[in-house]
């Protein structure tokens, strides 16, 4: 007979039943959110007065490329580039270096910059900015491109 009593209450819980007794009666703890507290899903956020007030604005859509941009991006992307940006409205094709990260000690031996402080071929070209780099005779020269 117990074991049919205990069957019964795991039904019932198990049914998300709640069991009437003293402890279902308590009120709720101080602070605690009740389905009363809650708003309905059919219920506003706001009054319909101020919803109509202010209508939700579509996104803006992008200005489209100019005709000159738009050829110099796929020129680049053809030849396996990436258009930059350089500031102030300048862009420039970057790609990526067959022998990029490989050991080098003159500029001969790579495609783009041979780089001093690494001993190591660029990994793109071209490589902006103020570079040591070793020249084709091995010598080692800063290089500024802007």
């Amino acid at each position: 007979m117990r074991g049919v009593v205990i069957a019964g209450l795991m039904v019932a819980v198990l049914a998300g039943c709640r069991i009437a007794g003293p402890e279902a009666e308590a009120p709720p703890a101080a602070g605690a959110i009740t389905e009363q507290a809650l708003p309905s899903p059919a219920e506003p956020s706001a009054p319909p007065e101020t919803l109509a007030e202010s209508p939700a604005e579509p996104p803006a859509e992008p200005e489209p490329e100019p005709a000159l941009l738009a050829e110099q991006r796929r020129l680049c992307e053809a030849g396996g580039g990436q258009l930059a940006p350089r500031g102030g409205g300048v862009v420039a094709c970057v790609r990526p270096t067959r022998d990029g990260g490989q050991r080098c000690e003159a500029a001969a031996e790579c495609e783009g910059l041979c780089l001093a402080r690494s001993g190591t071929c660029a990994p793109i070209a071209p490589l902006f900015g103020c570079q040591e780099v070793f020249t084709a005779r091995g010598l080692r020269e800063r290089l500024c491109r802007e």
